[in-house]
């Protein structure tokens, strides 16, 4: 058995190997955020990011793509929603690196503070306006969050429902 075969999508794999594999693969996944902290940003740039995003993604692709030939269905549907995670994480890729690259000195206090000023910023609109929940600014933010977050709850939703589906005999 060749080492490719292993990141193949060809094969099958049964719902307990599949549950582990994913449940592993998310984990990854969400460690991999550590990879756009400022020290390593300021190395590496976001190329670490989404190396381990691409790996994590196809590895994503692949154990779903397995689950729904041990399934008996289609795998199409996996392919559109690795796409559609993947054009989430171009975006959130060109965010950070607009702002890893907005001018400042490496090394400086004012390149680490990022988020910090946005939430300053935001805490600053809340009390000139003297209202806390930002009216309709609010809804703006609330409404990007959740575009943010959709693909994210799209690939979760379609892994409970490929994990869910019954196994059927291997066709002779």
């Amino acid at each position: 058995m060749s080492p490719l075969s292993q990141v193949s999508p060809s094969g099958r794999i049964g719902r307990g190997p599949f549950a582990i594999s994913i449940a592993l693969v998310y984990l990854l996944g969400f460690g991999s955020q550590a990879l756009l902290s400022p020290p390593v940003t300021s190395r590496a740039g976001v190329w670490a990011f989404v190396a381990a995003q691409a790996a994590l993604t196809w590895l994503w692709y692949t154990l779903h793509v397995r689950r729904l030939h041990d399934a008996g269905r289609p795998a199409g549907t996996a392919a559109g929603v690795a796409l559609v995670y993947a054009l989430e994480i171009a975006l959130l890729v060109i965010v950070v690196w607009l702002i890893i690259t907005s001018g400042f000195e490496q090394g400086s206090a004012r390149e680490d503070a990022g988020i910090l000023k946005l939430f300053v910023f935001l805490y600053l609109i809340a009390l000139l306006t003297g209202d806390p929940s930002l009216g309709g600014l609010g809804y703006w933010l609330l409404g990007f969050v959740a575009l943010l977050l959709l693909p994210v709850v799209i690939a979760v939703c379609f892994t409970l429902w490929t994990a869910t589906r019954p196994s059927v005999p291997a066709a002779p």
